[in-house]
């Protein structure tokens, strides 16, 4: 109004626009209207914008649309309380989010809470069911109090969330038949309830459709589907309209009256829409926390003598603001005779905490169809230790080979010109272009062209044949000390080599200066090539790094996209929960271990000389056990980015320096010996070089396996007592 802006705003909210000066009525992408609030209620003959919008909607979108009616419900005196609370208050640090929230609400009442958002209606929703533990007061559902780990309780809530909790990988018939295995119907019962539940919300056409590609009404309704699959006896629904138009919004209400009026259901329902608020029962006015008034739409405007409700909660809303503190309103019922004292404790169902194979499968089948969809993650959990294998496999190796030197020959005689060629016929040197200068030589090694540069002496021929032992200077890059030493080695080799074979053409004899003579031989890896210590190595690293990740970010994936709220809400534990995540990816890991089992025997040909029986069996255990590595990370991680960064730094620092890829564990000492034995890395991969190269079998991996045994239930029950029991 000031600057004479224009302002450009887009909302589903009919109470919003109708403070519009001008209109754009739109729907499936084509203008339907335009003018002022005032304009459209006078073409349409409508005395509400929601009407007027109604109105000009399409024939086809409308399907005869009437005005909703709720039905009067009806209430007797032996009506029983559903919802209690007594004192209910929450604190983050020195904030109080919900103070002292006292109320009743009866079985079969539809209770609305009014508020603005932040203003704590939806954490005092998450402490009725339990999805949030309360820092102070009571709440009871049918008289026993709310205790998250009461199984039998959830099953008589049923909670519907702003942000849907649908699972977007599975359709919505699916979507249906996990939460309904999730509640545990009978198997016999599931397909029946499904289909049912599809014939009643008018899912027909939309059964093998993905929640992401329905439009946001038929979401709402596939939403309510599912949080009412189970029957439950209470109905909590935060905000379930938002953001939805007029006459998907009606429908939705026709579905919550029929549940209330003819199911006997309580229904909960916080929302900021007037005419929502105005079709409950009995509504909350809550503001910071507090509520400040509780009655029947009709008594709160009667009040405040006023004409709509809108009217009579802005009133509350200023004198709340105005007064330094708000007294608070306990809800009751028009007599006394359900006040809270009046309420028996009883006693507590004893909490159903049976393990149940349905609900874990139907977790583990609905993580498999997720992961089956995701074909870049698919791909990455089939295939990605497989090219991280040919990666690592060729670029990880201790051999010392194809050594480059030059020589800086200063005597340029026959002799010198021997010496040359005997260290140039070893397969450990590649010779370059000689050296003419110390200066060159210096470039050359300071460049990292040369590995070794021989420096013959001037005179060095003459010498030899008087036997004054001349002198030859080998200079060694000793940047990485231990290949430094293994150049020296060979350098020292082929000097006695040299030496063997000029004592040999000059005398016609080789000295003998020992009484013996010593031949090496190995035991095993005969031929001494890194390759076959190190492909059966990276094996356990591989399947280490990746299983753990994929398991870390499958959980906290949930936790990202909301779905892990249906953890908190169904009757699954946290050990169906976190067994039925790990399955498919344990028997992904799985086949990733043959495919590198394959490509270390075929590929890089290792020969696996032990039983593959019996390394299957580790690997499974491994597997197992590193994907609970995952689970663990997962409980105290929040982002799948946290969950990532948190499973690479944890996994790759204890299993490249502590588990002996690099160095014998029996080397390490202290701390690192502790660590080395607390991480299942060590003995499968103890487990693998042992089946690879020394043709182990079950009798000799005992050592192996019932370590990697205990790993599971250690890292389970972790994961199981450090994921939270609610949400915070």
């Amino acid at each position: 109004r000031e600057k004479n802006m224009s302002v450009l705003v887009a909302t589903a909210y009919m109470e919003e626009a109708d403070e519009f000066d001008w209109l754009v009525a739109m729907d499936d992408g084509k203008v339907i209207g335009t003018g002022s609030p005032s304009e459209l209620k006078k073409e349409t003959g409508e005395t509400s914008l929601d009407e007027a919008f109604i109105s000009l909607l399409p024939e086809e979108k409308r399907h005869d649309h009437q005005a909703l009616v709720v039905p009067l419900r009806q209430r007797n005196e032996s009506t029983e309380l559903a919802i209690t609370a007594s004192g209910l208050t929450k604190r983050f640090g020195d904030f109080t989010a919900v103070d002292n929230v006292c109320l009743d609400i009866e079985q079969g009442e539809i209770f609305g809470f009014l508020g603005s958002n932040g203003c704590g209606k939806t954490t005092t929703m998450k402490m009725l069911t339990g999805l949030q533990p309360a820092s102070s007061g009571e709440a009871k559902l049918f008289g026993q109090r709310v205790d998250a780990k009461n199984i039998e309780s959830r099953k008589r809530v049923g909670f519907m969330s702003q942000a849907f909790s649908l699972y977007s990988e599975l359709t919505v018939q699916q979507n249906l038949t996990l939460h309904a295995r999730l509640f545990h119907l009978p198997t016999e019962q599931i397909e029946h309830r499904t289909e049912e539940l599809i014939v009643r919300f008018n899912l027909e056409e939309y059964r093998n459709d993905f929640p992401a590609d329905l439009p946001l009404g038929i979401r709402q309704r596939l939403s309510l589907a599912v949080a009412v699959v189970h029957s439950p006896e209470i109905l909590i629904l935060d905000e379930p309209t938002s953001g939805v138009d007029p006459v998907a919004r009606d429908d939705f209400w026709k579905l919550l009256i029929e549940l209330s009026r003819e199911q006997g259901v309580t229904i909960f329902i916080s929302t900021h829409f007037m005419d929502e608020a105005a079709r409950c029962d009995r509504i909350s006015l809550m503001h910071a926390g507090k509520i400040l008034a509780s009655d029947t739409p009709a008594a709160l405007c009667e009040i405040r003598n006023v004409e709509t409700l809108e009217e009579a909660f802005i009133i509350y809303l200023e004198e709340a603001v105005a007064q330094s503190s708000t007294p608070v309103v306990q809800v009751t019922q028009d007599d006394d005779t359900h006040s809270l004292a009046a309420i028996p404790s009883g006693q507590e169902n004893n909490a159903n905490t049976s393990f149940s194979l349905l609900r874990l499968f139907g977790y583990a089948h609905r993580e498999a169809l997720e992961l089956w969809r995701d074909s870049i993650r698919l791909t990455f959990a089939l295939l990605g230790s497989i090219i991280l294998m040919l990666i690592l496999g060729y670029g990880i190796t201790f051999d010392v080979e194809d050594l480059s030197f030059a020589v800086f020959d200063q005597d340029q005689t026959p002799e010198s010109r021997d010496y040359i060629r005997n260290m140039a016929g070893s397969r450990y040197f590649i010779q370059k272009e000689d050296i003419h200068s110390p200066a060159e030589l210096e470039q050359r090694m300071r460049s990292g062209e040369l590995s070794i540069a021989i420096e013959i002496p001037p005179n060095f021929g003459r010498q030899l044949k008087r036997n004054r032992k001349p002198e030859i200077v080998a200079w060694i890059d000793g940047a990485m000390p231990f290949r430094a030493e293994t150049i020296q080695g060979y350098v020292t080799g082929t000097y006695y080599a040299y030496l063997t074979d000029l004592s040999l053409r000059t005398y016609g004899t080789v000295p003998n200066l020992v009484p013996a003579n010593i031949a090496s031989r190995y035991r095993y890896n005969q031929d001494f090539k890194s390759i076959e210590a190190m492909v059966p190595a990276v094996i356990p690293l591989l399947l280490v790094f990746i299983p753990a990740i994929l398991m870390a970010l499958g959980v906290v994936r949930e936790k990202e996209f909301g779905s892990i709220t249906n953890l908190y809400v169904t009757p699954v534990t946290r050990l169906e929960f976190l067994i039925g995540k790990q399955l498919p990816y344990i028997l992904v890991s799985m086949i990733s271990f043959f495919g590198l089992v394959a490509l270390a025997v075929y590929v890089f040909g290792v020969p696996l000389k032990g039983s593959l029986p019996a390394l299957s069996i580790a690997a499974l255990l491994y597997v197992t056990s590193t994907t609970g590595v995952g689970l663990l990370i997962s409980t105290f991680t929040k982002t799948q980015i946290a969950a990532l960064a948190a499973t690479t730094v944890i996994v790759l620092m204890i299993a490249v320096n502590f588990c002996g890829l690099i160095n014998p564990v029996s080397s390490l000492e202290g701390v690192a010996a502790i660590i080395s034995k607390l991480f299942p890395t060590t003995y499968f991969l103890e487990a693998c070089r042992g089946v690879f190269n020394k043709g182990l079998g079950f009798p000799e991996l005992s050592t192996q396996i019932f370590p990697l045994i205990a790993f599971i239930p250690a890292l389970t029950l972790a994961s199981v007592f450090l994921l939270p029991k609610q949400d915070k």
